[in-house]
């Protein structure tokens, strides 16, 4: 995935006239909180799609009739449900995930000693070198969320000088386009359609539409949220393995993951790689005495894949980090290659509760009045700061960066 943002894929040879019938709900945690990101499955329909932060989710164009639906979320239990939609209905569905029970002891043995771990990704970069020449054309249709809140608490409180400097290594990674998008809309919430093919080794995007958007964009604004080769892969199937590496995307990890156990899925055993990411930061601060002190602040980024071993495909990846959140669901669309269906990935940062912008202002201030152990740089960032938060008094501020795709394929052909 490139790192941050996400993944999506493409397009239809054919269609069939769509039935308006829709499943939505919230998903929860057995505490009746939230489930935020949580994914959602069905089966029948070959339908993905990533909950909101609030655990709430929608999936329209839906076929009448029994629905398998499978909802799933990192350290929660799958839950499975048939359920029932007739024509034209709108049918509201609660679930709530229970945490996961222990996973079986990892059930790979290998050859001379090989790390677990290390065999099965070997296994399936081999495997997945293998698939992506035996792809000879796919087409779907693409449904994505795009949108930012609060970014602009962010973008002016941070320093004119330190701007540039972003603004120049977000434009080396090919960032530019879209930075500058969350730079002129900071709070922009859109919807988009688009149909992706792929033949003959190059892929093409059509019938480009927004469906729905909060704000007013120009021609040029609106094709950057089409030029989703911003965002992932323009070939789907390498947003989820890539070729970065010998051993594809995971490959600069592929010595840190762990075989951490195995489940059992429609008959088949689904094996969990994980890597823990620990990093350790330092700064000084100044304590209410007065006296500069240094702060630790440790942060934990987990990582997972789930890997179908009959196939070697990955079914499933996880990234769960204390501002990162994002995910792809994935699923064997003929002769054990497995491609991406859904896929969701948010940037965030701590809620700030209306209630309390009153005392932080005010701490803010009195820290102000004070400013031993600040320089003019963090001094005016602190100034900054006070004004955005007046500014955004009365609601909550919840700083995201967020993208989340449903991929519906219409046309899918092996050599």
């Amino acid at each position: 995935m490139k790192n941050l943002l996400i993944s999506f894929l493409l397009v239809a040879l054919f269609a069939l006239p769509s039935v308006a019938q829709t499943l939505q709900g919230v998903i929860l945690l057995n505490d009746s909180t939230p489930c935020p990101y949580a994914t959602v499955y069905i089966a029948s329909a070959n339908r993905g799609i990533a909950a909101n932060e609030k655990g709430e989710y929608m999936l329209d164009e839906l076929p009448a009739g029994n629905l398998k639906v499978e909802y799933s979320c990192m350290g929660q239990q799958t839950v499975r449900r048939e359920l029932t939609l007739t024509k034209g209905e709108t049918l509201v569905h609660n679930e709530a995930l229970t945490e996961k029970l222990m996973l079986l002891p990892p059930a790979i043995v290998t050859p001379d000693g090989e790390s677990p771990a290390h065999y099965v990704l070997r296994h399936v970069w081999d495997k997945a070198k293998e698939n992506k020449k035996r792809i000879d054309s796919w087409q779907a249709a693409v449904k994505y969320d795009a949108g930012m809140n609060d970014m602009d608490l962010l973008f002016k409180i941070i320093p004119k000088k330190y701007m540039i400097l972003l603004k120049s290594a977000l434009a080396l990674g090919g960032y530019k386009k879209i930075f500058n998008l969350a730079l002129d809309h900071p709070s922009l919430k859109a919807k988009v359609s688009l149909v992706r093919t792929y033949t003959n080794g190059k892929v093409t995007d059509s019938e480009q539409k927004i469906t729905e958007c909060n704000e007013k964009l120009t021609a040029e604004e609106q094709k950057t949220l089409y030029s989703n080769k911003l965002l992932i892969e323009p070939n789907i199937f390498d947003e989820v393995y890539g070729d970065y590496e010998d051993w594809g995307r995971y490959g600069s990890a592929r010595d840190k993951f762990q075989l951490v156990g195995s489940y059992e899925q429609d008959g088949k055993m689904i094996d969990v790689l994980e890597y823990i990411e620990t990093r350790t930061t330092e700064r000084e601060k100044v304590n209410e005495q007065g006296e500069k002190v240094k702060e630790k602040k440790t942060r934990t980024t987990v990582s997972r894949l789930h890997v179908v071993e009959d196939d070697w495909g990955i079914l499933k990846t996880e990234k769960k980090g204390e501002h990162i959140q994002g995910g792809t669901e994935c699923r064997d669309l003929g002769g054990g290659i497995y491609m991406p269906i859904s896929s969701s990935s948010r940037l965030t940062f701590p809620t700030i509760p209306a209630d309390s912008l009153p005392s932080k202002i005010a701490k803010a201030e009195k820290e102000l009045k004070d400013p031993k152990g600040f320089n003019k740089t963090e001094q005016q960032m602190l100034e900054r700061f006070i004004k955005q938060l007046k500014e955004h008094e009365g609601r909550d501020i919840r700083m995201e960066l967020f993208f989340a795709y449903d991929i519906k394929y219409r046309y899918f052909k092996l050599k």
